[in-house]
């Protein structure tokens, strides 16, 4: 499976790695392409580094696991708490700059928006699933990571 121009073992190594809500849900379900982000979380580990995600988007990750699995949600818990994530606050202006990327790209959405944003920000990659994201060219090459369905998971 092709993942970027990058290397895997350099997947993230070099500037801070930013995952959405739909890459999250993607691992957590055990999916093939959740391997891919598998070996990103060991190589963040590893490094003692940790993975970015938006409030929001690990509010929607919350949601899908109240919504599906409201038997196994404390286990869902626990198993994020083991991982390299950390949980970026929406600010204002994250909010605001987010806003105009919606206005401007179709087919976004907020969720992914705001790790857009948040990766342009931190010079970082984006892990992501979201199509709109990949299509729209939000990231210079080889700053996105895409595990969503279609081609090959790959850089923009």
């Amino acid at each position: 499976m092709k993942l970027s121009s990058q290397d895997n073992a350099s997947l993230c190594s070099d500037s801070p790695c930013i995952i959405d809500a739909p890459a999250l849900i993607t691992y957590l379900e055990g999916t093939p392409k959740g391997q891919v982000i598998q070996r990103i979380m060991e190589q963040t580990h590893t490094r003692g580094a940790r993975i970015r995600i938006t409030a929001l988007d690990m509010a929607q990750v919350y949601l899908k696991g109240i919504t599906e699995h409201p038997d196994s949600f404390a286990e869902l818990l626990a198993l994020l708490d083991q991982l390299p994530i950390q949980v970026e606050a929406v600010t204002r202006e994250t909010a605001l700059e987010a806003a105009k990327l919606l206005a401007g790209h179709q087919g976004l959405e907020l969720g992914a928006a705001l790790s857009v944003y948040l990766a342009r920000t931190s010079d970082g990659t984006l892990i992501t699933s979201n199509p709109a994201v990949r299509q729209n060219d939000l990231l210079p090459t080889g700053r996105i990571v895409y595990v969503g369905v279609g081609d090959n998971a790959g850089s923009g």
